[in-house]
């Protein structure tokens, strides 16, 4: 099995290579991965207390769904109790324009170009 290493500072992350590109994208703005089995995929990305967002419209169906009612940006975004704790500004930062997309695909290559390849 081929395990990707990346060596920054302190820190060292694994990579899988099953990470979806979104896992990958929320590796690259700085998430951290941790296990749930609840969660897509069996993992959940978290940084600064809120949780990435792998597809708002999927996320928000399946909470309006679940509650019987609209779930808006707010409640999205608000920390349990009041709210789910998911950075919807990271999303909609990621996802709202090419260029944004660029900066983050530029620093993911920066990262990249870090990574040791172990067999």
């Amino acid at each position: 099995m081929l395990n990707l290493r990346m060596h920054h500072k302190a820190t060292q992350v694994i990579f899988n290579p099953s990470y979806a590109e979104s896992e990958i994208n929320a590796i690259a703005a700085g998430f951290v991965e941790v296990r749930d089995e609840r969660a897509y995929n069996g993992r959940y990305f978290i940084k600064n207390g809120k949780k990435w967002i792998h597809n708002l419209e999927a996320l928000r169906k399946k909470l309006n769904t679940k509650y019987g009612r609209y779930i808006d940006d707010e409640e999205l975004s608000s920390p349990a109790p009041e709210g789910f704790g998911y950075d919807i500004k990271t999303y909609y930062l990621y996802n709202s324009t090419s260029s944004t997309h660029n900066e983050f695909s530029t620093r993911f290559r920066t990262i990249l170009e870090k990574v040791c390849i172990k067999h």
